[in-house]
């Protein structure tokens, strides 16, 4: 399970994915389930959380998708 915490406008908010192709498959959509631009606070795969060094969807995408 992949659990990303985001920040939108101020306040946190939470998305949860089944697993981390699910994610991809979703940001590669027309228009993704969350902007390329959003701060990611934390994410969370499999009960680890995922150091990320750009600590965006973005960055969050391209760890994911090597």
């Amino acid at each position: 399970m992949l659990v990303i915490t985001y920040e939108l406008n101020g306040s946190q908010k939470e998305k949860t994915y089944t697993n981390a192709n699910d994610f991809v498959a979703a940001q590669l959509k027309e228009v993704p389930d969350l902007p390329d631009y959003y701060h990611v606070v934390k994410a969370i795969m499999d009960s680890k959380e995922i150091d990320l060094t750009d600590k965006t969807i973005s960055g969050l995408f391209n760890y994911l998708n090597k």
